[in-house]
């Protein structure tokens, strides 16, 4: 039986999923690494037990730590082969507000930087992940970047990267209500990415900031988007 455990960071959720053998979605902010390290110890899991760090995308607030935990750990690294500039370059390309709130901050956030690095494995479409001790798919749903990917257990939960958000501020307030992330670079996309996911049936989501998300929750508040 799989595991999903939380790991609140500075501007975003990173995750340990627990199975065989643990396995860490994206790697929050550059200077998080300690952070993942008190995770890891409360978790009683050392970073050499990791099977694979997974990026659901690339960008600054999922893949800041990885060359650091990389090295801790010598953890394969995977991510979607069109995110996989992002990861080499360490940048986050250009981004596409959702709501004018996030034009304040485009310029500052399309600026960030960290250490990139070449990924060990990269993802096409979709992989299951039981070689790495957890019974999960690796599924592509872009949208938020152009190589989005979220990761559907067998056990009915979902990581979902930024395909969604829950709640306001970073999802510090109202944090279990779905909204869309401040930026995508196309809405129908996402839209599509959502309905893909759902067919998998997971009945809660794990988001990149804010969250955890109901299934229903979020069919209801895009119910007038999507024909699910």
């Amino acid at each position: 039986m799989t595991q999903i455990i939380p790991i609140p960071l500075k501007w975003s959720n990173a995750y340990l999923i627990k199975g065989e053998r643990p396995v860490l979605v994206d790697t929050g902010s550059p200077n998080d690494t300690a952070g993942l390290l008190r995770a890891f110890q409360k978790a009683k899991i050392a970073p050499s037990d990791l099977a694979l760090i997974v990026h659901t995308h690339g960008h600054h607030d999922h893949c800041g730590c990885t060359w650091e935990m990389k090295k801790l750990s010598k953890a394969p690294t995977a991510i979607h082969q069109m995110d996989r500039p992002m990861l080499q370059s360490g940048r986050n390309g250009r981004l596409i507000p959702t709501r004018f709130s996030a034009w304040l901050m485009k310029s500052v956030f399309e600026k960030e930087r960290y250490k990139g690095l070449n990924a060990t494995i990269i993802i096409k479409d979709e992989m299951r992940l039981d070689k790495f001790g957890i019974p999960a798919m690796l599924i592509f749903t872009p949208g938020h970047t152009v190589g989005s990917i979220s990761i559907v257990t067998d056990a009915g939960e979902a990581v979902v990267g930024d395909l969604l958000m829950g709640g306001y501020l970073g999802g510090q307030l109202l944090k279990h209500r779905p909204r869309y992330h401040y930026y995508a670079y196309d809405l129908t996309v996402i839209h599509w990415s959502l309905k893909k996911l759902m067919r998998h049936n997971p009945q809660r989501l794990y988001v990149g900031h804010g969250g955890p998300l109901e299934a229903k929750t979020i069919i209801n508040r895009f119910k007038k988007d999507i024909d699910f």
